[in-house]
């Protein structure tokens, strides 16, 4: 597809020109081309470009009272605590499940061992199978 006055026209796979040139209709803005390989650097038009949190307004201010930034702090660090703690109990379940299934696989493949070191060892002595 192109790009002509805002709207799109089909045209072949193959292009006469592989070198891209910017064009100003799309999201963005070009940017020069990059010394390594040649290619064109595409930046998105972002309304914080120092690199801060984009996601952070300034809110309408509430009750300033110390009392009450203090309780809004002690809620929130408290809610944090619970998921983070819930978290923590979630990993440690998982991981004593995983340590489980790790022993019970060692113990399997030292059997399984045992039993090919007792199977070779008794087909140099001429027995066919192992006896109990």
């Amino acid at each position: 597809m192109d790009d002509v006055n805002g709207k799109t026209k089909e045209i072949g796979r193959r292009r006469s020109d592989s070198r891209t040139q910017p064009q100003p209709k799309r999201v963005g803005g070009a940017k020069k081309k990059s010394q390594c390989n040649g290619t064109i650097e595409i930046k998105i038009g972002g309304e914080d470009s120092n690199g801060g949190n984009p996601d952070w307004k300034l809110a309408p201010i509430r009750d300033t009272t110390a009392g009450k930034i203090l309780e809004r702090l002690e809620i929130l660090e408290k809610r944090h605590l619970e998921y983070v703690h819930s978290h923590q109990a979630r990993l440690k379940a998982r991981l004593g499940e995983s340590e489980e299934a790790e022993h019970e696989f060692k113990e399997e493949s030292n059997q399984i061992k045992s039993d090919i070191y007792h199977l070779a060892s008794h087909q140099k002595t001429g027995d066919d199978a192992i006896k109990p």
